[in-house]
């Protein structure tokens, strides 16, 4: 065995590996100060593969921020992969595996079309994941144009099978596990079920990464994150894209063992103003010889200095209790970011290309309310200063939480829960479960809201919302009818809390099916049509909720009618009968006063929240 000791290996037979992950290409593109600072990243995480003269760059996952990212953002990010792997330079690995299965088409350094000098193969995250009905990624769309290799996609969410890529340069054998981000309460049943299986070659020795873009932090909830120990033992490297904290350091190892090593690159740009995030940036540069290897962090040099600070005004003092407490607090915090824009001086790197305007954010715990002010009227002070002088501040009230349970105080603040939520679904299910018990949502399901609300901003999913809202509203209406509630409130709002538990305790595949707007669930009251149902029920969207598969009047002429058994067909309403005699039915009578209450409620709900604006914030 030739061991640690890089100088001794052969690099014939030494396969050199640049590892970076969470680039977010696009991320705040058309902010006038921190539009660049994505690309900027990417084009030196590149250059640094050109630099150490790697065999193949190794992506972790969301490449770009958005699922649809703008033509600008493509056309620059395709700008920066020609300028820096495109080249006469050989590729010096040899891929053994059968290529449409690893990336359904030939891997682009094999191209005959193409030169290419370092390919980078990339799975895809939860921010580039594929939407739309035919389920493609940005990455598909690199990958057609011979830019990316991407791997580790799946169509199949009841069982993976992940075939492996292998890969060897001389005596040294890679097998590179991909697995793209899934759900993670899919992923971790599926782990726990025994349906997620890694194809080995246990004939031949081979050094085995996998590669995936989950939620490692056990703060994330039950279920939420994906163990270490649910992971393969046969595994040398883990390398864990997702996690934003760069978890990195320079490390040596074997494979003779039962035990893997994990890699978190961290991202490479500050996608939130937190703690995390202000760790200082790397990517990692991987030599595997053999059944060895030596991994180094490479810092990354031009990434905006970010400086984040907590302060307790109760543990500072701030002088004469005479003057005005909110003033004497701006004046203090005003000390403390310029103190943060003199630390992050000492963060500039040198390099040119780095942005020299820094982030500053400094978490603010108070003890009363004489102590806020208005936050987008202190960061004027550092326009032009700092990068983000909109939001520098963070106000949290101190002992918040302890009250709350002792029934103290009320007010909800979505700002005190944003630093601690590492993603959408986190913020929005700890800000309704902090809500007393009168204000929590009555007919909408928290985890159907939340779902929808990541979708939107994760996938950019415009009708989303609009789909799951009137999907709801139909599911209540037809619940109502068929369970022959009473038309006394209460009553109603007892069978709607019922509905709204069961889809909260969903599965993720059944949820997933709540999602899209039931077109084949109607309701389709006896003698009408869908004109005269539309405009009796005027909480119904405009134009939708028809959803019948033939014409107009198909529904009327004879379709199956909700509420009716399976077998039995709508009759035909009769000619004699007076518009006064259809609109007279019980089944009607009960869908306009639900529809009513429902559109009452909502609009009490509207009208409460409007009122709770709090004009500090």
């Amino acid at each position: 065995m030739v061991g640690n000791d890089s100088s001794a290996w052969s690099q014939d037979e030494t396969i050199r590996i640049l590892i970076a992950s969470d680039i977010h290409l696009g991320y705040l593109e058309e902010h006038p100060v921190r539009g660049e600072d994505s690309f900027i990243a990417f084009e030196e995480t590149l250059s640094l593969a050109v630099q150490y003269d790697v065999d193949l760059v190794l992506l972790g996952g969301d490449l770009f921020h958005h699922a649809k990212p703008s033509l600008n953002c493509i056309y620059k990010c395709t700008e920066i992969v020609r300028k820096y792997c495109f080249g006469d330079k050989p590729v010096s690995i040899e891929l053994l595996s059968d290529q449409t299965v690893n990336f359904s088409r030939s891997v682009n350094y094999e191209d005959p079309n193409l030169n290419v000098s370092y390919p980078i193969l990339s799975i895809h995250g939860n921010h580039d994941d594929p939407v739309g009905r035919e389920g493609i990624s940005s990455l598909d769309i690199l990958s057609t144009g011979g830019l990316v290799n991407y791997f580790g996609k799946w169509t199949d969410y009841t069982h993976v099978r992940i075939s492996p890529v292998l890969l060897q340069k001389g005596a040294t054998k890679l097998a590179l596990y991909g697995l793209s981000h899934l759900k993670d309460q899919r992923l971790s049943r599926l782990f726990q079920e025994k349906k997620v299986e890694m194809l080995r070659d246990e004939e031949h020795d081979w050094f085995n990464i996998l590669v995936l873009h989950q939620n490692r932090a056990e703060d994330r909830g039950a279920g939420n994150f994906i163990k270490e120990d649910e992971l393969p033992k046969f595994l040398d490297l883990v390398v864990w894209g997702h996690e934003h904290d760069c978890e990195l350091f320079d490390m040596k190892g074997s494979s003779e063992k039962n035990h893997f090593n994990v890699i978190q690159p961290g991202s490479t740009v500050a996608t939130s103003l937190a703690a995390g995030e202000a760790r200082p940036k790397h990517c990692a540069m991987l030599q595997i010889h053999k059944t060895d290897f030596i991994l180094t962090a490479v810092p990354l040099k031009t990434v905006r200095p970010f400086i984040f600070k907590t302060v307790v005004l109760s543990e500072h003092n701030l002088g004469d209790e005479d003057v005005n407490e909110s003033e004497k607090v701006q004046e203090f915090l005003k000390e403390k970011v310029n103190e943060a824009i003199v630390e992050a001086k000492n963060l500039l790197s040198g390099d040119p290309r780095q942005p020299t305007m820094p982030l500053i954010r400094i978490s603010v715990f108070y003890e009363r309310e004489d102590q806020i002010f208005n936050r987008a009227r202190f960061g004027q002070n550092f326009n032009g200063i700092v990068a983000n002088s909109n939001d520098i501040l963070l106000l949290k009230r101190e002992r918040k939480i302890r009250e709350r349970r002792q029934g103290q105080g009320d007010e909800i603040n979505v700002a005190d829960y944003v630093a601690d939520s590492t993603d959408v679904e986190t913020l929005l299910q700890s800000y309704y479960e902090a809500m007393p018990p009168e204000r929590r949502l009555a007919a909408l399901p928290v985890q159907l809201m939340t779902e929808a609300v990541r979708d939107y901003t994760l996938k950019q999913n415009e009708d989303i919302l609009r789909h799951v809202l009137e999907a709801h509203r139909r599911r209540c209406i037809t619940t109502l009818l068929e369970s022959n509630t009473d038309t006394e409130i209460e009553a109603i709002a007892d069978r709607l809390r019922v509905l709204r538990d069961e889809i909260d305790s969903a599965d993720i595949t059944q949820l997933a099916a709540l999602k899209a707007p039931p077109v084949s669930e109607q309701i389709v009251v006896e003698g009408s049509s869908d004109e005269e149902l539309q405009g009796e029920m005027e909480v119904t969207a405009r134009g939708r909720g028809r959803g019948s598969r033939g014409g107009r009047g198909s529904r009327a002429r004879g379709s199956r009618s909700r509420g009716r058994g399976r077998d039995e067909v709508a009759a035909p309403a009769s000619p004699v009968a007076t518009a006064t005699e259809r609109r007279s039915t019980p089944r009607r009578s009960a869908a306009q006063k639900s529809a009513t209450w429902i559109h009452n409620l909502a609009s009490k709900a509207r009208r409460r929240d409007s009122s709770d604006i709090d004009d500090s914030e």
